[in-house]
């Protein structure tokens, strides 16, 4: 393993803690009867509180995801040496399973939120919410295990 390496192993590593220590600091949150980290309320009025949880640490996670991103791409200003050294680290086996995980999130992430849009913006009843949110959920389950499929393929072929 190479310095490129273990740096961006590192900042891989901060980037788990900073999500862990956030899904700390939100279930918490929750045990304490949905007052935030700054006072305020942190349910929705509609909606359930296992999809605000997720909502939350999904868009966290995919925040400190991107940001690793970005610095692994900026890698390649400092020199393409730099950039080829780290990027044999997102075909291994814990990197793949990692990338499962973020599609999952994305998805997540993307669904709830266009769901709460639309009871924003519709005005939904409670029925309606609960089923869109199962919708959300069947819809991560099929497309993020099919995704999934494909992202650990390389790894049984």
């Amino acid at each position: 393993m190479n310095i490129p390496q273990v740096v961006f192993l590192c900042g891989l590593a901060l980037v788990l803690t900073a999500v862990a220590a956030f899904t700390t600091i939100i279930v918490r949150s929750a045990s304490r009867g949905g007052v935030g980290v700054l006072g305020g309320r942190t349910d929705y009025a509609r909606g359930g509180r296992a999809a605000f949880l997720a909502h939350r640490l999904t868009g966290f996670g995919i925040f400190a995801f991107l940001s690793l991103h970005i610095l692994d791409v900026a890698a390649y200003s400092v020199s393409k040496r730099v950039y080829d050294d780290v990027q044999p680290i997102y075909g291994s086996p814990a990197l793949r399973v990692f990338e499962c995980a973020l599609l999952f999130a994305i998805l997540f992430h993307t669904g709830n939120g266009l769901r709460l849009l639309a009871v924003d913006l519709a005005r939904l009843s409670p029925s309606a919410t609960s089923f869109l949110l199962r919708l959300v959920v069947a819809v991560v389950g099929v497309a993020g295990t099919a995704g999934s499929v494909l992202i650990l393929a390389p790894l049984f072929g």
